[in-house]
């Protein structure tokens, strides 16, 4: 992304730490996205937005994806639908997807 110009790094410093950052040069396309995607990204920006960086990573390695995934190696995406609480809070019964 940042050899086609989508984005930019940036180092600073944070409480005394090297911090590296990605700042987006172009707006993102969010047509793809289902109002449903879209309000489920806006709930975990507003649950961890005031988390620190060690916060979220305690928290997403108790999660099942993590956990059955080996050290260096690709997480599976078919491990999101063996989640439990509170890491999914999908709900299958009446829900009706758009196609």
């Amino acid at each position: 992304m940042m050899e086609k110009g989508l984005i930019q790094r940036i180092k600073t410093e944070y409480y005394d730490k090297m911090q590296t950052r990605y700042i987006p040069l172009v707006k993102a396309d969010l047509t793809e996205l289902k109002a449903s995607e879209k309000e489920m990204i806006d709930k975990v920006i507003e649950q961890m937005s005031d988390w620190s960086a060690s916060a979220i990573s305690s928290y997403s390695h108790k999660d099942m994806p993590w956990i059955a995934s080996k050290e260096g190696e690709e997480i599976n995406y078919e491990l999101a639908f063996y989640r439990d609480a509170p890491f999914s809070v999908r709900n299958y019964g009446d829900e009706i997807e758009e196609q």
